[in-house]
């Protein structure tokens, strides 16, 4: 189909030689739709030459005609573009010219002495499939506008993501060696030569020591985290029930002193990653472990509800909380907040398992009050 703006007046092409009977219908064919653009030939060649000029994208045309016929014309208009819708007007009835016209593509077969409603309601149709064509045209081309923008975009982040893994080799080798380095000579000096040493330059080296150790675990938690963002996904149907009891079980085992009530919903299931899954789940019970840790009984749940027909996952606890202005930041890789300094850890696991439920097509959200709670949301 030629291209058109949706908003354009559709090309339409005329033929016809007795040129009354051609003034005649052109005329009211103007008048019923004026806002389309007509055009006129008395004869098949010239309706071939202005149709390689004009590309019309509808064509009225009289069958018997001196020179070329409208039939050949039609299968030359054919050949140049098939789209072209042809309406066909004829004073034969035979069969051979019908079949003719059907093997060439023609699209209506309109037959003499013309019926003006007739031959109205048929160009009628071919303009409102010409407009449709259009619209189609029209989306088909933001459609393209959409995948190319999202093409450029790809490669941005696939750049982005070479140069991430450039860092993240820069930080595993050319960071690594001199903090362990450091690390490594400033416990010889305590370890050596402590007695020529007075309590401040002890202090000092101990502060280093502990530093670099500080700093080589967050190299290991970048690392980690940026490994989740290239593993391959692999789905199953996986027991999450199973991986928050076993979570549950390591928690326990970890500080069998705490007074800690976990809730973990039986015959939980999902089609995950299991591994992941299991990475996600450990985080999130391991961050309500955490923040629930000054409550003298400290309830933990794992479950699932209903949420716009839609299955959803949680994990909630009576723990600290958080405000609605930190919610925003919950999942941000090494943010923490300021009531976390007696917290352990560097800002990493929820990142982690939003970036992991992220990859899953799924979504990750919180609800919380301070001091009242939180509770855990997402979705595969």
């Amino acid at each position: 189909m030629p291209i058109h703006n949706e908003n354009d007046a559709i090309s339409i092409l005329y033929v016809e030689d007795e040129q009354d009977a051609r003034d005649t219908l052109l005329s009211i064919l103007e008048t019923r739709f004026p806002e389309e653009r007509f055009h006129t030939a008395g004869n098949g060649l010239q309706g071939v030459q202005l149709f390689r000029s004009l590309r019309p994208a509808i064509v009225i045309t009289d069958i018997s005609m001196p020179e070329l016929d409208g039939l050949s014309m039609a299968a030359e208009i054919k050949s140049i573009c098939p789209e072209t819708i042809i309406i066909a007007v004829t004073a034969s009835s035979e069969t051979r010219d019908l079949l003719q016209a059907i093997d060439i593509g023609v699209n209506h077969y309109v037959l003499k002495p013309l019926d003006i409603g007739r031959i109205s309601t048929v160009l009628g149709q071919a303009i409102v499939t010409v407009r449709k064509d259009q619209q189609l045209h029209a989306r088909y081309e933001q459609i393209n506008e959409l995948n190319a923008a999202l093409t450029a975009r790809t490669r941005e982040l696939e750049a982005a993501n070479h140069d991430l893994e450039a860092f993240n080799h820069t930080v595993a080798h050319d960071l690594r060696t001199p903090l362990m380095s450091i690390g490594g000579f400033s416990k010889y000096i305590l370890d050596s030569l402590a007695e020529g040493l007075d309590d401040k330059h002890k202090e000092c080296l101990h502060v280093i020591y502990k530093e670099t150790i500080r700093m080589g675990n967050i190299i290991e938690a970048m690392l980690e985290f940026s490994s989740y963002s290239r593993k391959e996904i692999e789905k199953e149907v996986a027991d999450l029930s199973s991986i928050a009891n076993e979570v549950r079980y390591s928690l326990l085992l970890r500080e069998p002193h705490r007074k800690a009530s976990f809730s973990i919903a039986e015959g939980v299931t999902g089609l995950c990653d299991p591994v992941l899954l299991g990475i996600v789940i450990e985080n999130m019970l391991t961050n309500a472990w955490k923040y629930s840790s000054k409550k003298e009984n400290a309830c933990i749940e794992f479950g699932t509800t209903n949420k716009d027909n839609k299955l959803v996952y949680f994990v909630r606890d009576n723990g600290v909380g958080f405000d609605k202005h930190e919610a925003e930041h919950l999942f941000a890789p090494f943010q923490r907040f300021q009531h976390d300094n007696d917290t352990e850890g560097f800002g990493i696991g929820l990142a982690t398992a939003s970036r992991v439920i992220q990859r899953h097509g799924g979504k990750i959200w919180a609800e919380g009050k301070r001091n009242e709670g939180a509770t855990f949301y997402f979705t595969l």
